[in-house]
């Protein structure tokens, strides 16, 4: 495809040899093409959205509204988290840490924020939406930064070597530069530190991988219509180089998957059908064998 330009560079290993996978969103009238790193594997989306689309797409109707045909849930954010169960990952969360400062990014309108509260953590949050900001704010009287996560945080509103937790439930995929946001994490995690993060992982299923090779062999491609929310997709070995590349020690990866009669089919009739087929056996191999999964929880000490 000719020579990469400056912003076709690979943001774990800064490689330039990337090749197209059979994946792209259509956005604004252009295409951004999903890409996968020849040298650590990595597949990042380019060109990246400016920052102020990444903002646009965080506006009030992402939390408000609803649309079961859209990677989101059917149900709206405000809504599912007001009835949401944490009790697990709460539980989890105390197994590293019964107590101390605690910070999300993403938080949202930090409502898991404040169920932890209750627990007794101090807590904090960060999060690039106003509006979610705001009514965090308001609603649960929750500190909320609502700012972009990055290296101009430290020295002002956030400092190094603050943190006992920094929690990331799915928000790592979103993030333009995730290896930059991982060694900011390591620099305000105190030294006996934890960040936990969660992650989909969706290429790494057995229905995905046959669907891709497809496409592939028929020279077609996934389009998608909604907005490049997930600008990096992630696979178990990708993510642990991520981690251990910044600073992090003792990282440990768990993957799992749904069971299939739980899965959302919203693709077309052979494409549902192919995943659901291939959803039993992926199943059980995750569960038998911890592979395969395409959801990842990575715990890692600094």
């Amino acid at each position: 495809m000719g020579k990469l330009t400056p912003a076709f560079i690979c943001p774990l290993c800064s490689s330039d040899r990337l090749k197209r996978i059979p994946f792209r969103y259509r956005f604004k009238d252009r295409f951004l093409w999903g890409m996968r790193c020849n040298d650590c594997g990595l597949i990042s989306i380019f060109p990246r959205p400016e920052p102020e689309e990444i903002r646009e797409m965080y506006v009030a109707d992402y939390f408000t509204g609803a649309d079961g045909q859209t990677h989101h849930m059917t149900r709206d954010y405000l809504s599912a988290t007001a009835v949401a169960d944490n009790t697990s990952m709460i539980e989890f969360i105390k197994k590293h840490k019964d107590h101390g400062k605690f910070l999300e990014i993403g938080c949202a309108t930090g409502a898991f924020l404040h169920r932890l509260q209750n627990h007794g953590f101090e807590v904090r949050g960060v999060e690039i939406s106003e509006f979610a900001a705001g009514y965090g704010r308001e609603k649960f009287g929750i500190d909320i930064i609502s700012k972009p996560f990055s290296e101009d945080l430290i020295g002002h509103e956030l400092h190094e070597n603050e943190f006992d937790i920094v929690f990331m439930g799915d928000i790592l995929e979103h993030l333009t530069q995730p290896l930059e946001a991982l060694q900011i994490i390591h620099r305000i995690l105190k030294p006996d530190g934890v960040v936990i993060t969660k992650v989909p992982g969706t290429l790494n299923l057995i229905s995905t991988r046959l669907a891709f090779t497809l496409y592939r062999l028929t020279g077609n491609q996934k389009t998608m219509t909604i907005p490049p929310y997930h600008l990096t997709e992630f696979m178990p070995r990708t993510l642990d180089r991520m981690f251990h590349q910044a600073g992090f020690s003792k990282v440990k990866i768990d993957q799992s998957t749904k069971h299939p009669k739980t899965i959302t089919l919203r693709h077309s009739m052979l494409e549902n059908m192919i995943k659901l087929a291939f959803q039993y056996p992926n199943y059980y191999l995750t569960r038998w064998f911890g592979v395969l999964g395409d959801r990842m929880m990575a715990v890692a000490g600094k």
